[in-house]
């Protein structure tokens, strides 16, 4: 009888991997930069899916040496750390899952601890964070912005990493790879990765260019195919990975960059923070701004 269900949870692990499955860990990825965006500058933003088993809070980080930054920060799930980050000199860092290889996979490739945050303390451009790239080291996929340019950054498990940049155009990811293909992938891209790659690259085309914030927003909030499959996916159970947070930063050429953070932790209501990350990193004596904070609805809301 053991040997029996041996050979079946085989044969189900092979069907499920022969039909493209994956976890539905997942996040997308876009931005716009230069002669793309209204204004000039960048644009970049994450929505942010994983399992609603944990709260999101919004923080600031001051290092002893190095660069303030905001950051959202997951706290009290089995993934704990920050997400998604702007510092003081405008250079935005948000992540992907590479959800071909599966998690305990990943976390077996040794890299430095809370490397989302070495960067924003230590990189003031795209060119910085690049001139660093052999940091990365686990599987997993980068959208960086600055002042004048994006770059995605694709990490293989043997090493190799796949770089596009642009300083005037879109750019885009979710959580299969695109530019390489590592070897002993363990997993098909997903239908969620895929369809949710070829909505936001569709999204990007449409006419209406130059981009804004507002239009990013529109973009978050994208429904086209349905709880599981969808830009902002609500989850087709309540136990499902979903929508947890979007994450949008306009950076502009000169000036503070402009924050916009809805997140729907579960049991709580979705809650929306605008805010000024200049007035958010003056902020004394605490380390963490609660999204009910005057500052996220405060006079920088006009600015949008």
């Amino acid at each position: 009888m053991v040997q029996r269900r041996r050979i079946g949870w085989a044969w189900a692990g092979a069907l499920l991997w022969l039909l493209g499955f994956m976890p539905s860990e997942a996040c997308t990825l876009w931005g716009a930069a230069g002669d793309a965006v209204a204004g000039g500058g960048t644009l970049v933003a994450k929505n942010r899916d994983w399992a609603p088993d944990h709260r999101q809070e919004l923080v600031v980080l001051s290092p002893s040496e190095g660069y303030r930054s905001v950051a959202l920060m997951a706290a009290g799930n089995d993934e704990p750390g920050i997400k998604a980050g702007v510092n003081e000199k405008g250079l935005v860092i948000v992540s992907a899952t590479a959800g071909q290889f599966p998690s305990a996979d990943r976390k077996k490739i040794q890299q430095r601890k809370e490397l989302m945050r070495h960067f924003l303390a230590t990189c003031a451009s795209v060119e910085q964070v690049l001139k660093h790239v052999e940091l990365m080291r686990r599987p997993v996929f980068y959208l960086v912005g600055d002042r004048t340019e994006l770059a995605v950054i694709e990490v293989a498990p043997d090493g190799r990493r796949s770089i596009t940049r642009t300083v005037s155009g879109s750019l885009h990811h979710t959580n299969h790879y695109c530019g390489i293909e590592p070897p002993e992938l363990k997993r098909k891209p997903g239908a969620s990765s895929r369809l949710r790659y070829e909505r936001i690259e569709e999204l990007l085309k449409t006419p209406g260019k130059p981009f804004d914030l507002e239009g990013f927003i529109r973009f978050s909030e994208d429904r086209n195919a349905g709880p599981d499959n969808s830009i902002w996916r609500t989850g087709s159970d309540p136990a499902k990975q979903r929508t947890l947070a979007t994450w949008l930063v306009s950076v502009p050429p000169s000036g503070s960059p402009q924050l916009f953070l809805r997140t729907a932790d579960p049991g709580e209501p979705e809650r929306t923070c605008r805010l000024s990350v200049e007035e958010a990193l003056r902020l004394k004596g605490s380390d963490r701004i609660p999204m009910t904070a005057g500052l996220c609805s405060g006079p920088t809301l006009k600015a949008f």
